[in-house]
C-alpha cells in the first residue's frame, strides 16, 4: 500500500507506509507542458532527450519500501538536472539580475534551459526567451521539485539516520559524435557517483553487483559521472547518498519511436528486483546513524 502526494504539472510522489531510506528520483520523464511552452520545434524532436518510459520501469518501487517521486514536466522546457544558474546569457531577451555560471552544456543549447534539440535543432523560432519566463520556470517547476527531493531526503536522513538516493535517466545506446569512440555500444548501466563524491563507495558498488548479477554489463563514471541532482543532493559526510544510474534505452524501449519494447517488463521486474535489494541494503545493520 502506498500514499501519493502531487504537485499539479510539477511532480508526483509515492510514499510507502513503512518507507526504507531510499528514494528514487525521475527527474527527466515528464511529458505535461507548460501552457506558455511555445517551441516551434516538432513533437518528435522535444522528446527525443526525454527519458521515456522511467516512471513506469520503476513505478513498483514503493511496493519495496522506496520513496518514488516524478517530475511531470519535460526537460525540454527545464531541466532539472542542471545547475540553476547554467544559463547562457545570449539565449536571454532582458537583463538577469543575479551572475549567471554559464557551461559548455549551456554554450551548446543543453543547459538548465534547452535551446536546441538533437544536437542543433532550434526549440525556438525566435531564438531568445523572455527573463521573466525563465524565472517563471525556476520558481514555478525546478525549485518546487528539488525542494521537494531534499525534504524527502532530510526527512529520511533524520528519522533512520542515513537516506540512500537513485537519481533514474536513460542513455542511447550508442557514443554519439564527436567523440572518439563515436558508434560504440554504451554499457547496459553507467552508474554516476562524481567519482566517489556522492556516495558512499560500498553503496555504489552495491547497486553494480545487484545489476551485474541480473545479467546486465555495468561501468562506474564512464558515460555520465552524475549530474545536478545528485551534485546538489548528495552528502556522504551528513548521511545522504546519491548514485545517478544511466539505462541503455535500447534494452526497454524502440530508439526509433520511443515505443516500449519486447525487453520492456524484463527491464521493469529487474528494477523491481532493484528496489527490493536497495531497501534491504537500507535497512541493514550498520546503516542507521
Amino acid at each position: 500500500m502506498t500514499v501519493m502526494h502531487e504537485l499539479p504539472g510539477v511532480f508526483s510522489r509515492r510514499d510507502p507506509v513503512s518507507p526504507a531510506p531510499v528514494v528514487f528520483d525521475i527527474p527527466r520523464s515528464g511529458r505535461e507542458y507548460p501552457a506558455d511552452f511555445d517551441a516551434s520545434a516538432s513533437f518528435s524532436d522535444l522528446h527525443s532527450s526525454v527519458s521515456r518510459h522511467l516512471e513506469r520501469l520503476y513505478d513498483g518501487a514503493p511496493e519495496h519500501g522506496a520513496t518514488w517521486l516524478y517530475a511531470r514536466f519535460p526537460n525540454t522546457s527545464i531541466d532539472a538536472n542542471r545547475h540553476e544558474r547554467d544559463i547562457d546569457p545570449a539565449m536571454l531577451d532582458g537583463e538577469w539580475p543575479e551572475p549567471l555560471e554559464p557551461s559548455d552544456k549551456s554554450r551548446a543549447g543543453i543547459g538548465l534551459i534547452p535551446m536546441v534539440v538533437r544536437g542543433t535543432r532550434p526549440l525556438y523560432a525566435h531564438g531568445k526567451l523572455p527573463t521573466a519566463q525563465v524565472r517563471q520556470r525556476i520558481d514555478g517547476y525546478y525549485r518546487p521539485y528539488h525542494d521537494e527531493l531534499k525534504r524527502i531526503l532530510q526527512g529520511l536522513r533524520q528519522q533512520h539516520g542515513v537516506a540512500y538516493h537513485l537519481s533514474c535517466h536513460s542513455m542511447g545506446s550508442r557514443i554519439p559524435a564527436p567523440a572518439p569512440d563515436a558508434g560504440q555500444l554504451r554499457s547496459d548501466f553507467d552508474l554516476g557517483d562524481r567519482r566517489g563524491a556522492t556516495a558512499d563507495p560500498a553503496f555504489t558498488e552495491f547497486v553494480r553487483k545487484t545489476l551485474a548479477s541480473m545479467g546486465y554489463t555495468v561501468t562506474l563514471n564512464a558515460h555520465f559521472i552524475g549530474a545536478e541532482c545528485v551534485r546538489r543532493h548528495g552528502a556522504p559526510a551528513q548521511g545522504v547518498h546519491s548514485l545517478q544510474i544511466e539505462m541503455r534505452r535500447d534494452l526497454y524501449m524502440d530508439e526509433a519511436n520511443g515505443a516500449a519494447n519486447a525487453g520492456f517488463e524484463r527491464v521493469r521486474a529487474h528494477m523491481n528486483e532493484l528496489a527490493a535489494a536497495v531497501a534491504a541494503y537500507a535497512r541493514g545493520p550498520g546503516k542507521h546513524g
